[in-house]
């Protein structure tokens, strides 16, 4: 192998390794920024339980988490038919 094809493997190789490898050192913080207001996002709540896309359990729980101010932890249920 030349000089130049072993240059040029041995950029590729690192290349790949530091591509693949880069999101595993990527620790950072994430931060909650509220961008609608707490009436409104309790009026849009309110309208969803009311069109049933919610069930009460669902409606009382992310309720909670607006009232408290930080990030809605809803999980996704199940839809039967």
């Amino acid at each position: 192998m030349t000089t130049a094809k072993t240059a040029g493997l041995l950029a590729a190789v690192i290349l790949t390794g530091g591509l693949t490898g880069c999101a595993m050192f990527n620790k950072g913080t994430l931060n909650y920024t509220r961008t609608t207001t707490i009436g409104k996002e309790l009026i849009d709540l309110k309208d969803a339980r009311e069109k049933g896309a919610l069930t009460d359990d669902e409606y009382k729980k992310v309720k909670k988490d607006i009232l408290e101010g930080g990030p809605i932890k809803a999980e996704p249920t199940a839809v039967t038919k």
